[in-house]
Order: structure tokens, then sequence, then C-alpha cells
């Protein structure tokens, strides 16, 4: 009787995850500096971010990206938080998700790659799913 009720249990959370059961990354950021940059001349790196349609993220919970030191990259912030001011906003979601900005500067010339982790609490208005997701990134920095 005990077996019976474990493996029901065990098939009904199977089927709940499903094949492809896997959350789809909600925000996608893109990393670009604000003008050319220069070795060992200090520039800055602008990230902005979408979401994808019938999400929404929240501000109260404000969205942190966590840099990783990279040799060659001098990263005087390494964490960095997203502002919850939201002037269009009516309720906690932001209507227009907000842009971080960190100031870089590299020593030589080159491709650096600079890893870090996104962390944003989002839902699903439709069914009112709510949850945190924390994603890798690699932030690709271009020095002249």
């Amino acid at each position: 009787m005990l077996l019976k009720l474990a493996f029901g249990v065990i098939v009904a959370l199977g089927q709940l995850s499903g094949p492809g059961g896997a959350l789809p990354q909600i925000l996608h950021p893109s990393f670009k500096p604000v003008a050319p940059l220069k070795a060992g001349t200090r520039g800055e790196i602008n990230v902005t971010f979408t979401a994808i349609k019938g999400y929404v993220v929240d501000r109260m919970l404000p969205f942190t990206l966590k840099l990783t030191p990279t040799p060659g990259v001098t990263l005087t912030k390494t964490e960095l938080v997203a502002s919850g001011n939201d002037p269009k906003a009516k309720d906690q979601y932001y209507v227009d998700l907000p842009t971080l900005k960190f100031p870089v500067t590299a020593a030589k010339a080159g491709k650096y790659e600079v890893p870090g982790k996104l962390k944003y609490f989002f839902c699903n208005k439709a069914d009112g799913f709510c949850s945190f997701q924390v994603l890798d990134v690699k932030i690709p920095i271009n020095v002249e």
C-alpha cells in the first residue's frame, strides 16, 4: 500500500515537470559599452534587459548582477542592484525595465569575458506563477 502511494507521488511529480518542463529564461540582458573601450582608460558598460512576453519582473525585489573579477580587467563594482523606481509602474512590476551601468578598465587591448550571475524575481500574470531565476551570464568586453 505504501509502495503504491510512493509510486503514485513519483508519477504525479514527473507529470508536473514533464519533458521540457524547465522554466524559460525570462530576462535577456544585452551588454554594450557606452563608448569604445580603450586600454588603460576607464570605460562603462551599459546593461539593458528585455523580458519575454507574458512575464513581468518584480521591482520590489530588485534584481542583482554579481560580477566575477577577471584577470586583466579592473571592476570598481562587482555587485550591481537595479533601482526599484519606475515612474510608469502602477503596481509592483516594472513597466520599463531598468538599465545597469558599471565602470571597467582593461590593462591591455584584447577580448575579455567577465562572468556574472543575474538574479531576479518574475511572475506570469496569466497564471499567477512567480519565482526567482538566477542566470549565468558572460559579458564580452572588447578593448582597443
